[in-house]
C-alpha cells in the first residue's frame, strides 16, 4: 500500500510537470535572481567584506566608541604619560610579533586621552603583518599589509572597516610602503629575496607595472657582497616616497642608506649614508623628507639600530645632522613624523609605545602598543612629517628623552590583551573629524614636500578604483551564479526523475 501510494504521488507530480514545466524552471530562475543574488552580492560591497566578518552598520550603534570612551579611559592600560593632548585622532599600525611568536596585527584609532576609538584585528581576517596606515584624500585608508606569501595593498572605509578596494600582488615579499602618487600611480616597495628587490610604480589606469628600478641593475651603487646576503634579504628596501614629481626616495636598510632616485634617468641625485657607517645610519626605517619654510630640505629618519630618531639638513649640497633624540628607552624605533607644532611623533618598536615628544625631548604623550608598533599618522598633518626643522625650532643638538612613564613586559600583555578583546571592525575615526588636510599649524610650521594625492573625491569614490576581491574568494557574479545554475540543475533533474516514473 505504502508502494502504490508513492507511486501515486510520483505520477501525480509528473503530470503536474508535463503541465507546467516550464513555467517551474522559468520560476527557479526568477525567484533565485530576486532572492539570492542580492543578498550574496551584498555580503561582498557590504561591510560584512570589512575587516571583521558579520559587523555591518545594522549591528553597530551609531558610533558606540564615543559612548564608552570614558570607561575606556579608566580600565585602559595602555595609557602612558598624557602631559598634554593632541587636537586630533591619531591612527597607529602594529605589525604584530612578540619575539620569535606571531602577535596579532592590528591597525589602532587612538584618541587625544588614549582611549581606543576601534581596532581592526588584521590577524582575525587572513592578514600577517600590517606596516602602512596613510589617509587618502577621499577619507579613506591605505594600508600596506600581507596575507602569507602574498604582498596586499588595501583602501579601507575608517568608519565602517569595509574593504572599498583591494590590490593582491603575489610576486612582491613583504611589501612595507605603499603611496598614492599623481592621482592613479601606486608607489611600492619590493624587497624580494631572490636577487630581485625593487621599487615600482603600478599604474591604476592601465592596471599594469609601468616604471620599476631593480637594485641588482645597479651593482655599482649597490655591490651583490654588500648589505645583506644576495638572493636572501639583501637590499630590505623598507620605505620609498615621492619628494617631487620626477624624485623617489628609498630607504635601503641593509646598505645603511637613503638614496633618491630620478625616475626619468634612474640615476641616484644624492646619497645619505653608506653600507657599514653606522655614525650616519644603521638599518634605519621611515625616513620623511620635508621643506621649512626657509626653503631648506630637512629628512627626519627613524635610526633603528643605533636606537634613536636622527634628522638631517641640506646644507650647499651635503647632508648636516642637526637634531637627534635618543635614550629614554628607546628601542629600535620604526616611524618618526615631524607634527606642525614642532614635537615629533615616534613609533617605538621594541619599546612597544607610541610617543609624542617635544624638541627638548620631553615626551608629553604616550601610549603603549605591543607588539611592534610600526607606523603612525596623526589625522590633519598630512601624510609625511609637516613640521617645522629643528633649525627653525632652534633645537638643534643632541636631546636624551626624558618623561616616558615606560611599559614593562606585565603592563605590555595586559596592554595586548585589552586590545585583543576589543570588538574587531566599526570606525577607527570619531565621527567629527574633517578632511584630511584640515589642520592648525603654527606660522613656522613649514610644508610637506611629498605631493601625495592631490585629487578632490568624492567620499563615496574609491582612490584605488574598481575593488579586487580576494584571491579565491568567488565574486558576487560568479558565485550567483553558480547558485543559478545548481537551482537550474535540480530543477530539471526533478522534472527528468518524474518522466521516468
Amino acid at each position: 500500500m505504502d508502494g502504490q501510494k508513492t507511486y501515486f504521488s510520483v505520477s501525480r507530480v509528473a503530470q503536474l510537470m508535463d503541465r507546467a514545466r516550464l513555467s517551474a524552471v522559468l520560476s527557479m530562475f526568477l525567484v533565485a535572481q530576486i532572492l539570492v543574488v542580492p543578498v550574496i552580492a551584498s555580503g561582498q560591497t557590504g561591510h560584512s567584506a570589512g575587516f571583521a566578518s558579520g559587523v555591518s552598520d545594522s549591528t553597530l550603534p551609531v558610533d558606540r566608541s564615543e559612548v564608552r570612551a570614558v570607561s575606556n579611559q579608566v580600565s585602559n592600560p595602555c595609557v602612558g604619560t598624557m602631559e598634554t593632548r593632541p587636537e586630533r585622532t591619531t591612527l597607529l599600525s602594529i605589525q604584530g610579533a612578540r619575539g620569535s611568536e606571531k602577535a596579532n596585527a592590528m591597525v589602532l584609532g587612538i584618541r587625544p586621552n588614549g582611549s581606543v576609538v576601534g581596532v581592526h584585528n588584521g590577524s582575525a581576517n587572513n592578514r600577517w603583518w600590517y606596516y602602512d596606515v596613510d589617509r587618502l584624500a577621499n577619507g579613506n585608508l591605505l594600508l600596506s599589509t600581507t596575507k602569507p606569501g602574498i604582498s596586499v595593498i588595501e583602501e579601507s572605509d575608517p568608519s565602517t572597516g569595509e574593504h572599498v578596494s583591494i590590490r593582491e600582488f603575489p610576486e612582491v615579499l613583504d611589501s612595507h610602503d605603499v603611496d598614492l602618487i599623481n592621482g592613479d600611480e601606486l608607489l611600492v616597495n619590493d624587497m624580494s629575496q631572490d636577487g630581485e628587490d625593487r621599487v615600482f610604480v603600478y599604474n591604476l589606469t592601465r592596471e599594469e607595472i609601468t616604471w620599476e628600478y631593480w637594485f641588482a641593475n645597479h651593482s655599482d651603487r649597490f655591490p651583490k657582497d654588500g648589505g645583506g646576503e644576495y638572493g636572501g634579504d639583501w637590499t630590505h628596501n623598507n620605505d620609498v616616497e615621492q619628494i617631487n614629481n620626477g624624485t623617489f626616495m628609498v630607504s635601503v636598510r641593509n646598505f645603511d642608506q637613503v638614496v633618491a632616485i630620478n625616475r626619468s634617468t634612474k640615476e641616484l641625485e644624492w646619497q645619505l649614508g653608506a653600507d657599514g657607517n653606522y655614525t650616519t645610519l644603521n638599518e634605519q626605517h621611515n625616513p620623511d623628507y620635508f621643506t621649512g619654510s626657509n626653503g631648506r630640505p630637512s629628512i627626519i629618519i627613524a635610526d633603528s639600530r643605533n636606537d634613536r630618531v636622527v634628522e638631517y639638513a641640506r646644507e650647499n649640497g651635503t647632508w648636516n645632522k642637526t637634531w637627534v633624540l635618543r635614550g629614554g628607552g628607546l628601542d629600535e624605533p620604526r616611524d618618526a613624523d615631524r607634527l606642525p607644532n614642532g614635537n615629533t611623533l615616534v613609533s617605538d618598536r621594541r619599546g612597544d609605545r607610541l610617543l609624542e615628544v617635544t624638541p627638548q625631548g620631553e615626551v608629553v604623550w604616550e601610549f603603549y602598543a605591543p607588539w611592534q608598533p610600526y607606523d603612525a599618522e596623526r589625522i590633519g598633518t598630512g601624510d609625511e612629517s609637516s613640521g617645522p626643522s629643528a633649525r627653525q625650532l632652534n633645537a638643534t643638538g643632541i636631546h636624551e628623552m626624558t618623561g616616558s612613564v615606560g611599559v614593562n613586559d606585565t603592563r605590555a600583555a595586559q596592554c595586548y590583551n585589552y586590545l585583543i578583546r576589543l570588538e574587531d571592525g566599526g570606525r577607527l575615526l570619531p565621527s567629527n573629524v574633517g578632511t584630511p588636510t584640515d589642520r592648525s599649524e603654527p606660522a613656522t610650521a613649514g610644508t610637506a614636500s611629498d605631493p601625495g594625492d592631490n585629487r578632490e573625491l568624492p567620499s563615496d569614490e574609491s582612490a584605488l578604483g574598481t575593488p579586487t576581491p580576494d584571491a579565491g574568494v568567488p565574486t558576487p557574479l560568479l558565485l550567483g551564479g553558480g547558485v543559478l545554475v545548481l537551482l537550474a540543475i535540480v530543477a530539471l533533474g526533478g522534472y527528468a526523475f518524474t518522466r521516468r516514473h
